[in-house]
């Protein structure tokens, strides 16, 4: 392919710019990172609080952001939560000395079995997280331009 346009920095202010801006931009991009890591670990414990009631402690406690490698983060969320929020709809037993039978007598549950289903969190936490990717990303761009 033709080359259309040659551009040439001979300024070497510019020059000496330009490359102190490619220097901070790794370590601009890990800090955001990690920033929207901790966002996400925070909109998927909202999402379950919101979701879940008045169940949260185990679960919410648990989701959490952590640093996987230099580069590379994730959020951490119980075995409980992944069940909770993948859950197949069953039957369960009433029996006695089982917070779920508490539960159902508090509200007027009558019987001997209850069908309980999913309460799916984690995709919208998920969600709320993309949606300050854009916010994030322009901060990104913002920080490396003005320094």
């Amino acid at each position: 392919m033709p080359v259309a346009v040659t551009v040439e920095i001979k300024d070497h202010g510019t020059f000496s710019y330009l490359r102190e801006m490619v220097n901070r931009a790794p370590v601009i991009g890990r800090r955001e990172t990690w920033n929207l890591t901790q966002i996400g670990a925070r909109s998927i414990r909202e999402s379950h609080e919101r979701t879940s009631q008045k169940f949260t402690g185990k679960i919410s406690k648990g989701i959490r952001a952590r640093k996987l490698k230099r580069d590379t983060y994730g959020i951490f969320i119980p075995i409980e939560g992944i069940y909770l929020d993948r859950m197949v709809p069953h039957w369960v037993a009433l029996k006695r000395g089982r917070l779920i039978t508490e539960w159902a007598k508090q509200r007027g549950i009558v019987g001997r079995a209850i069908k309980v289903q999913a309460h799916p969190f984690v995709a919208n936490g998920y969600k709320m997280m993309l949606n300050r990717l854009d916010i994030t990303a322009n901060r990104i761009a913002n920080k490396i331009v003005r320094g």
